[in-house]
């Protein structure tokens, strides 16, 4: 038997509201895990979705997401559009 049956074994014996704390802590690990493996800037993610792009007028294709409370390195991604040649212009807030 391996992990995952033991843990789908095991919960089978807890109680509904203790089975959806084991849940969300396996989500939480997930998204904790997923961020560890991804340290690319949302930009960097949707200059390599460019290559992917089949239909330009989708927007579904142009949307990055970030969780919540992730750092966005503002700085750094800046920096990639100027190297990439786009002129960077931040407003003034007044």
């Amino acid at each position: 038997m391996n992990i995952i049956d033991l843990v789908a074994e095991k919960m089978r014996y807890l109680p509904a509201e203790k089975q959806d704390r084991v849940l969300d802590f396996v989500e939480f690990l997930m998204v904790k895990y997923q961020q560890q493996n991804d340290s690319r800037s949302a930009e960097e993610r949707a200059i390599d979705r460019l290559a992917d792009i089949d239909d330009p007028d989708n927007p579904d294709k142009w949307t990055t997401v970030v969780e919540i409370d992730r750092e966005v390195e503002i700085e750094s991604s800046l920096n990639n559009l100027k190297k990439r040649g786009y002129k960077v212009q931040i407003p003034s807030q007044s």
